[in-house]
This record gives C-alpha cells, structure tokens and sequence, in this order.
C-alpha cells in the first residue's frame, strides 16, 4: 500500500506545484525547518515516543489571500510523517506576522517497532492514515525571507485501516527558515 501511496502524493505535489510555477513570483513558500520535536503517543504510557525531527514544508498563496494551501514531511530516526496538503486560514492577510490555523489529511510511516502491536502487522511498516490540526506562524525578515514556527496535532489510526478503533497521537513543533519563490 505504501509503494503505491507515495508515487501518488508526489504526483499530487507535482500538479499543485505546476501551476505555482505560472503564477507571478512570491507566491510558492519553501521552509526548511531543522529544529523539530516531536510525542508519539498510543493508547497506553508506554506507547510513547519522544524525540527530535527535521522537516520540508511549502505553502502556496496568492496576494491578499486570505486562505492558502500548504503541506510537508517530516522526518525523525523512528517515523516519517507526511501532510501532502493542508488548508490554512490566514487571517491577517499579507502582513509581516502573518499568523495561520489549518487542516489536513496526513500519513504515518514508523521506521522500526520495538515489538509487534498486532499479529497481522509482525513489525513490519504500514502506512497510517490520520488527520492534522496546525497552526503556527511566519514572519516575514526580508523581501523573500521569513522565519516559521508551527505546532501540529495529528491523530492516526494504529493500524492500516483509517476508521480504525485504535488510535494514537503525534504532537510536534517546528522552527524553520523559509523562502519565497
């Protein structure tokens, strides 16, 4: 199912990329953000996993739009989390501190289980599908330059089947640099 899913989110990224590449200049925001952290929690405390993330995230907007869509991944020695698309509400507008809430569809690819969690998955990875809460805010430092900081709610199910009973956690913040192309 992951082989299958991930060509079909970068194509996605690739359709919602062309047309940014279209439109006048300013409008498709890269960050790199290095400085990410992240809780991992299941069902139970001892289900939970705490540690250090670095992400890739991108936002594209017209000017004085008050909504944009945006997206990233993220990665970290035990998971790799995927938002190929979310949308924001910015509600200020086009202003230096330009703070934004959004939603988004999300996928869970945990690198390594520490013991099976069920003897249909046998530790192997299996893609899980979830739902995100963001918000955060940029701030702008020069003409193309701006400084990210967001926090992400994401709940995913634990096992393959996104309407599954079974469910867990990821809350995790992020400060980054960004670009505007």
């Amino acid at each position: 199912m992951f082989r299958s899913a991930l060509p079909l989110a970068c194509a996605g990224l690739a359709l919602l990329a062309t047309p940014a590449l279209a439109e006048p200049a300013n409008n498709l925001g890269i960050t790199v953000a290095p400085l990410g952290a992240y809780v991992l929690q299941g069902r139970t405390e001892a289900e939970r996993t705490v540690g250090y993330s670095a992400g890739l995230g991108w936002a594209y907007r017209k000017p004085e739009a008050v909504v944009e869509v945006g997206g990233h991944l993220a990665s970290s020695r035990h998971l790799t989390e995927v938002t190929p698309m979310s949308v924001r509400v910015v509600p200020l507008g086009d202003t230096r501190v330009r703070p934004f809430l959004g939603v988004g569809a999300s996928l869970l690819v945990p690198h390594s289980r520490p013991r099976p969690t069920a003897p249909d998955t046998l530790g192997r990875r299996v893609l899980q599908v979830g739902v995100e809460l963001s918000g955060g805010v940029g701030v702008e430092l020069g003409q193309n330059l701006f400084l990210s900081a967001e926090a992400r709610y994401q709940n995913f199910s634990a096992r393959g089947s996104p309407f599954s009973g079974e469910r867990q956690s990821l809350r995790s913040t992020f400060l980054g640099l960004g670009m505007r192309l």
